[in-house]
């Protein structure tokens, strides 16, 4: 009787916890057109739907572009509020310049935002010994690294106005799948660097959101892109682990990728959590977005380790073919 006394306090404070939060999420700050907001990785995906959809919400943009044509685009598009910028985010130097032009247009205001959108995938459907040293260094620069720089930069600005910096992390960030290492290392690390800015920075008033998306079709998920990649990664295998794999192995990669290009989500549920984290006045920490983290990465995440990695090669085999040599063994 006890038990299920404690069961349903439980259940009511639980619902009652759903409640009041679902309420104060409901409320918008005032007067986003005296807010400033800078947006890393902007050419595509969620940091130009992002960029457009706060622009079109009146808020000032400076949108970080890796290539003069993103630049463009943006120029063209947008309003006047909309200031895209050429900036590489692997390099302190673009890091600096961005800065210093920040800086001066805002001024004693601050910088409201930072969205922490760039990103690469590096590697997909590889296993953890087809990717090289570098193929790590060239996600961490980027993924990770290039991150913190942005961020230890911008702080300064960020403080003024007790604003907001919002990382995007991944489902992959929670759980590592067999292939595609370098991203998931990376993603990691934000989850890793974001827990410990946000308990560090909560004495400036500065919060920190972390954007867990899973698979969105934009195109760093671009499929003939990542085929091509992983023909490739194949091709630079020597031959004894071409032997060790087997074209078998190649194949069910491929498919796999292929696969999960059916399941692709759509990106404007992304977008819509970024505007939560910058315009709600009681912003979550953390969004999970995307029904596969929500129902497979999350739980399997919360799995004694062996049962997640039971629950994985059950539910999606497709992500974790079996190389020949060790068929042979079995």
């Amino acid at each position: 009787m006890e038990v299920l006394t404690l069961l349903e306090i439980t259940a009511v404070l639980w619902v009652t916890y759903l409640a009041v939060t679902w309420w104060l999420e409901r409320g918008r700050l005032s007067q986003l057109t005296d807010k400033t907001v800078l947006i890393t990785g902007c050419d595509t995906g969620f940091g130009n739907l992002l960029a457009r959809r706060l622009d079109q919400l009146g808020l000032r943009v400076f949108a970080g572009c890796l290539t003069e044509a993103g630049v463009a685009e943006l120029r063209q598009d947008c309003s006047e509020r909309l200031q895209p910028i050429q900036m590489d985010v692997t390099k302190t130097d673009s890091v600096q310049d961005a800065f210093r032009l920040v800086k001066q247009a805002v001024g004693s205001k601050g910088l409201w935002g930072l969205v922490n959108n760039a990103g690469i995938l590096g590697l997909a459907a590889s296993p953890v010994e087809w990717a090289t040293l570098d193929d790590y260094q060239a996600v961490l620069n980027v993924n990770l690294l290039g991150m913190i720089d942005v961020i230890k930069t911008f702080l300064p600005l960020l403080k003024k106005s007790r604003g907001r910096i919002v990382n995007v992390a991944s489902g992959a960030g929670r759980v590592a799948m067999p292939h595609g290492a370098p991203y998931s290392v990376s993603k990691y690390g934000v989850e890793a660097f974001s827990d410990s800015l946000r308990r560090g920075m909560r004495c400036f008033g500065i919060k920190v959101h972390i954007i867990e998306p899973g698979f969105f079709r934009t195109p760093i998920n671009n499929q003939e892109n990542l085929l091509r990649r992983l023909d490739q990664t194949w091709q630079r295998q020597s031959p004894e682990t071409k032997t060790e794999y087997g074209e078998e192995f190649l194949q069910a990669a491929k498919d796999s990728i292929v696969a999960a290009d059916r399941f692709m989500q759509d990106a404007v549920a992304v977008v819509d959590a970024m505007e939560h984290a910058l315009c709600a006045t009681h912003p979550r920490s953390r969004y999970v977005v995307g029904w596969d983290v929500r129902f497979l990465f999350m739980p399997v995440s919360w799995l004694p380790t062996d049962l997640g990695d039971l629950a994985l090669r059950l539910v999606a085999p497709e992500m974790t073919p079996t190389p020949a040599s060790c068929k042979a063994g079995q």
